[in-house]
């Protein structure tokens, strides 16, 4: 039995009445209209603009903070001929703050230049000696986008020179604001802003639209992308902005844009939230996590085909870069996670070397979603002593605040509940280890149990088909404060169980409905595959997508969590034991007593022989069979009390492995007659090679065939000489123990070490089964 790793709740069905007016009136199916009634839908009017957002909803940028003297002091910068340094940040929501702000500036006639910081020699938000170095390189005026609230001391240097810095920010306020010309944000202390949850190119979009005193329509895309990247509330007028910016992305009027959408292989008529929180805003957030995100902000802005294409390229390498670096450092990281000594944790610090640090992030991401504990990811360069982390976190842990109590033992940090980042020198690793152990222990985190999964409604596979599909971008666009709508479906038999993709760590297999299958698709999940056997009941959790091949489109289910009833039987043969197999607690079975000694001190959980096996209760417990038995009578009695592992491991490791098949009953008619003909042979083991030889057989069969004659009193062996019985009596050579142990023998190699892993599963099952 596979176990879902969240705790899934169903949302209960609130307000039938409602629902159905907005069934009837709207024209919408039950679900949808039930749907909307969860998402706190309250009116048919509500329903309407909901579904259809407007840009006539949009705020008036002049309600931000400081846009008034934002705007006059760069109206004045322009009319004055001053140098503007637009200051940028290097993830997708700083390139496309950048290039919105730039593309501002330059079509009013300033004297512009932008500036990205470099994630590893700047660090993130204004560095000092990147603004010395653009006042001396002649900066006027300084306006920064997507950053700039933590620069008290950059912008006091700023001042000190005759610069002016006007900032346009959306990030948590300091204790200390910076003597900033204007700062616009709209959740400035006393002047929140009305219109929601802005990200830093929603800010940047907004002091655009009141320096021009022009709605930029045209650069909706840019902030589709920016505020998706950054995931914002897509409540309020973030649901329109982000509405129409897919709409204006669709029309791929920027060349570098259009060109990084073909190199994602999206379909950009039909691009979704989805393709761009999947597709481009990961891309546009590798240049700052491999090399100089200066790259991205000439890819949005440039109006050259080829130089669009040029770029998209760059970035395109960029990013198979980083996907190799965070599958290589995640595989590092998981075995690190899944060692003994952090079995027991309720959080991880991971300490890596040569980890390259822009992809630390994603990997403490990757391993919260394995284990379900919130991780630090860390890494060191040889020779240094100050190793640079992420952390992420989940529901019902503050990072930020378990961190904050113990800033001693770091010497950079910052972040918030959900993820921080972090120094501290490699000695104090162990004590940060105790410190997020016993902060575990006082938020309660090992109280709070698995981290809750909300589940829209229950369907079947049969309900699974592109209409779905549709009516469901109805809710579009999905992030947070309006999370795409997951579903549980069950059904009682999967089918084609695969792995897909360049490396095979997709996975992909089938449930089957009454008159349909639904493909299920899970993204880097591969190790589920012998997790999952044709044929059992499974119940997943999933969200709908699409599948788009040469035209034609299927619905298909995105995997978000899975449990299954029955025992995951994992092929794990092998023909060298390592200790690294005996790392997992549970019961390991091994059928030889020699090889149970061997193991004893190796084995974190219990050993068993097989006749204690018989005696004890699995149920629910990981089983490793160690060896391969001498009959499959041996095996099938292991689950005679009755009891379902949920999880059986078949190492199935053989000492000898039959090397010869059974003999027919002419084999054992020539080698009477041979011994007929040679009815006493004096040093018999020394004449076996050339008795072997004579009758064209392995001399392992030999010996074999002749014990066999031996049990049944067909020949003595005395002395080293073989002698052929006077009168022997009429025997079933086939009844003998020996005859009777090598075919058992024989079948149980047959079955366990050569047969294909959908075999080897299916004849594990079926003992299972039989024995419930």
């Amino acid at each position: 039995m596979m176990e879902a790793r969240y705790a899934w709740e169903l949302s209960q069905n609130k307000d039938q009445q409602l629902a159905k007016e907005l069934q009837e009136q709207c024209q919408l199916s039950p679900l949808l209209a039930q749907l909307l009634v969860q998402r706190g839908i309250d009116s048919v009017q509500a329903a309407k603009r909901y579904m259809d957002p407007q840009l006539a909803e949009l705020h008036d940028p002049f309600e931000l903070h400081d846009m008034q003297k934002a705007v006059d002091r760069i109206q004045a910068a322009v009319a004055n001929g001053e140098k503007i340094v637009v200051y940028g940040d290097y993830d997708a929501d700083g390139i496309t703050s950048t290039a919105v702000m730039y593309e501002t500036l330059d079509e009013v006639g300033a004297q512009v230049e932008f500036f990205i910081p470099n994630r590893f020699t700047d660090g993130y938000g204004p560095n000092l000696d990147e603004y010395q170095r653009l006042i001396d390189g002649g900066a006027q005026l300084i306006v920064t986008v997507d950053n700039g609230v933590s620069g008290a001391k950059e912008i006091e240097y700023a001042n000190s020179r005759g610069v002016d810095v006007v900032i346009t920010d959306h990030h948590e306020l300091p204790a200390q604001l910076p003597e900033a010309a204007a700062i616009v944000h709209p959740k400035f202390p006393g002047s929140e802003y009305q219109g929601g949850d802005l990200s830093g190119v929603g800010v940047a979009f907004k002091t655009a639209w009141a320096l021009t005193e022009e709605f930029p329509q045209e650069m909706l895309d840019l902030v589709a992308i920016g505020e998706l990247a950054d995931l914002v509330d897509v409540t309020g007028e973030n649901r329109a902005l982000i509405t129409w910016g897919l709409k204006q992305l669709r029309q791929g009027m920027r060349p570098g844009l259009h060109q990084l959408v073909k190199l994602a292989k999206l379909n950009e008529d039909r691009l979704t939230d989805q393709d761009v929180g999947f597709g481009i805003a990961p891309r546009l957030n590798a240049l700052g996590r491999i090399d100089d995100a200066s790259e991205g902000v000439l890819l949005l802005t440039t109006m050259d085909d080829r130089e669009g294409k040029e770029i998209a390229q760059e970035v395109e390498n960029a990013n198979q870069t980083r996907q190799q670096l965070v599958a290589k450092i995640t595989d590092e990281a998981l075995k690190q996670a899944r060692s003994a000594e952090n079995a027991d944790r309720s959080t991880l610090v991971l300490l890596g070397h040569e980890w390259h640090q822009g992809v630390l992030g994603i990997v403490a991401s990757r391993i919260v979603e394995e284990t379900g504990k919130p991780t630090i990811v860390a890494s060191v360069n040889d020779g240094d002593e100050i190793a640079k982390g992420s952390g992420r976190s989940r529901d019902g842990f503050d990072l930020f605040m378990a961190l904050q109590k113990h800033r001693d033992l770091m010497t950079a940090f910052g972040g918030h509940a959900q993820a921080c980042g972090m120094s501290f020198t490699i000695d104090q690793v162990d004590e940060l280890r105790q410190a997020l152990e016993q902060e575990a222990v006082e938020q309660g985190l090992f109280e709070a149990g698995s981290a809750k999964l909300e589940l829209a409604a229950e369907l079947g596979p049969d309900d699974i088909n592109e209409d779905l599909y549709d009516q469901l971008q109805c809710l579009a666009p999905f992030g947070p404060g309006n999370p795409e709508p997951v579903f549980a479906i069950h059904a009682d038999r999967i089918n084609n169980v695969k792995t897909i993709g360049k490396a095979q760590e997709h996975l992909k297999f089938e449930l089957r409905g009454q008159k349909r299958s639904a493909a299920v698709v899970a993204f880097g999940k591969a190790e589920l595959a012998p997790l999952l056997l044709a044929g059992v009941p499974v119940t997943i959790a999933a969200t709908v997508g699409i599948n788009e091949w040469r035209g034609k489109r299927t619905a298909q289910l995105m995997l978000k969590d899975i449990q299954t009833q029955g025992t995951a039987i994992l092929d794990q043969r092998t023909r060298q034991l390592l200790p690294s197999m005996f790392t997992e607690t549970g019961y390991y079975v091994a059928f030889d007593q020699t090889l149970r000694e061997n193991i004893a001190g190796h084995v974190q959980g219990t050993v068993l022989s097989p006749q204690t096996a018989v005696k004890t209760d699995f149920k629910d417990q990981q089983v490793t069979i160690v060896d391969c038995p001498p009959s499959l009578e041996m095996l099938s009695s292991l689950w005679q009390n009755g009891g379902q592992p949920a999880m059986i491991r078949l190492l199935l490791w053989e000492r000898n492995p039959v090397r010869f098949g059974l003999p027919t009953r002419q084999q054992f008619a020539v080698l009477y007659r041979f011994l007929r003909q040679y009815p006493k042979i004096a040093n018999y083991r020394q004449q076996q090679p050339a008795m072997a030889r004579s009758l064209q057989m392995p001399v392992e069969q030999l010996n074999w065939m002749i014990t066999v004659f031996y049990e049944a009193k067909f020949v003595t062996i005395n002395d080293g000489v073989l002698k052929l019985a006077d009168h022997p009596d009429h025997v079933d050579l086939e009844q003998t123990k020996c005859y009777r142990q090598h075919a058992a023998h024989l079948q149980s190699d047959q079955v366990l070490l050569y047969s294909d892993t959908r075999t080897l599963r299916k004849y594990v099952a079926d003992w299972l089964i039989a024995n419930e």
